[in-house]
């Protein structure tokens, strides 16, 4: 992990997953929290899939900047973002696809569990890349029918894999996130999407089809990064024209 200024979590916590034993999760806050702010809320993000080359390093560089803007003293939020980066460990592509990633979606039930326990009236933000919010998406959906009603204030995914290749390993996650009988006709929470405009996986086209179907479930909101593919937007060099999104969407969708 790099450690520059800005990309040093604030702590390391270790939890147990259910499905994948010990996790280290890396926590990010400001050290230099501007005077009379609060902790809004947790973001919780999901890196691309393993198994095809994603590791928590996509995620590092967001977290850094989110929580670096959130700690200046004429932020406009009002309050602080934390984050949370962590690896997701792997089952293998073949077992991934099969099990529908099961292994990968209970360590990021297991996390948010975590958090909620931790952070008792913190709002909880899913936020996947690329394969990751595929698994995200699943995750929201699972911690929402749990009985002891751990609740997701938001959904964000960089990425999305909806297109038609992609769809062939994913595909079974899209209810979770587009709404269906599956997610027992109530509201999602809102949700939003941000893409390449050049994304070699999924079309503008396909996603904006797919928004206009998650209207139906909850509020929808697209951000296209204009001439951007979907690597490009993975990379450090967009990482805080990410944060930006991200925190502008949350802090005007969170506003309670």
């Amino acid at each position: 992990m790099r450690t520059s200024k800005y990309l040093k979590p604030h702590s390391t916590h270790t939890i147990t997953s259910t499905s994948a034993g010990a996790i280290d999760l890396h926590i990010f806050e400001h050290n230099d929290l501007a005077a009379g702010a609060s902790i809004k809320g947790t973001i919780v993000t999901v890196h691309p899939w393993s198994a095809l080359g994603g590791g928590e390093h996509n995620t590092i560089g967001i977290a850094s900047h989110i929580t670096h803007a959130t700690g200046q003293k004429d932020a406009s939020s009002g309050g602080q973002w934390r984050v949370i980066t962590f690896t997701l460990k792997s089952s293998g592509a073949v077992w991934g696809i099969c099990s529908n990633h099961s292994y990968e979606v209970q360590q990021t039930v297991d996390v948010v569990n975590w958090v909620s326990e931790k952070y008792d009236s913190s709002k909880i933000v899913l936020f996947g890349s690329s394969a990751g919010a595929p698994i995200a998406g699943s995750a929201m959906a699972k911690l929402l029918k749990q009985e002891n009603g751990k609740s997701i204030s938001a959904y964000i995914a960089v990425g999305y894999t909806f297109g038609n290749f992609a769809s062939l390993g994913f595909g079974r996650h899209f209810s979770s996130v587009v709404g269906s009988s599956s997610t027992d006709g109530r509201d999602l929470p809102p949700k939003l999407f941000i893409m390449g405009e050049k994304d070699e996986i999924t079309s503008v086209d396909q996603l904006k089809k797919m928004a206009q179907r998650m209207q139906a479930h909850g509020q929808v909101d697209v951000e296209t990064v204009a001439g951007v593919g979907h690597f490009e937007l993975e990379s450090s060099t967009y990482d805080p024209m990410v944060a930006e999104l991200v925190l502008g969407w949350i802090n005007k969708v969170l506003t309670s």
